[in-house]
């Protein structure tokens, strides 16, 4: 016997366990894929309904997690003044304990492939004082699993020159 057709079993051998691998490697792929496209950064998990951002966003706020409440912004108008208490307002307000009263949802509105809703929001202080706010949210306007609602602008906090529970 020649030595040919041990290599030709051992090429077969590596020819299986590589075609193997690279099958393993596509499924492991797309199941992370799923899972990243699924998985809310604002919320921490699997529920991206408006609701659950509002709640999340206010919960990061009132604990003091502003790594938690930047992620449910838009990202650029996270950086705007113009869109109400963001990033410098919200830098004084991570840390306030809120508790969140009331959140009503507005209805969603569609205009160029995007949907906006505005939520309207009752908070009250460690005071008692109570306040409201809206924050809109904006997502794309098709109805699939992988749709995320982020904020694009909030009167949540107050104002910048006079936040709530100061």
């Amino acid at each position: 016997m020649s030595d040919t057709l041990y290599r030709e079993q051992a090429a077969r051998r590596n020819r299986a366990r590589l075609l193997i691998g690279a099958i393993a490697l596509v499924i492991a792929c797309l199941v992370f894929a799923s899972y990243s496209a699924l998985q809310d950064s604002c919320t921490g998990g699997f529920e991206r309904d408006p609701q659950s951002v509002v709640e999340s966003y206010v919960e990061a706020i009132a604990s003091g997690d502003a790594r938690a409440a930047a992620a449910c912004w838009h990202h650029l108008a996270y950086m705007d003044i113009e869109a109400g208490c963001s990033e410098i307002c919200l830098s004084r307000l991570v840390g306030t304990d809120f508790q969140l009263q009331d959140v009503q949802l507005g209805p969603e509105t569609n205009e160029s492939g995007r949907a906006r809703l505005v939520a309207s929001i009752a908070a009250a202080c460690p005071d008692g004082t109570q306040h409201t706010g809206e924050i809109s949210l904006d997502s794309i306007a098709a109805d699939v699993p992988w749709r995320h609602w982020k904020i694009v602008e909030s009167t949540f906090g107050g104002p910048l020159s006079d936040p709530w529970c100061q």
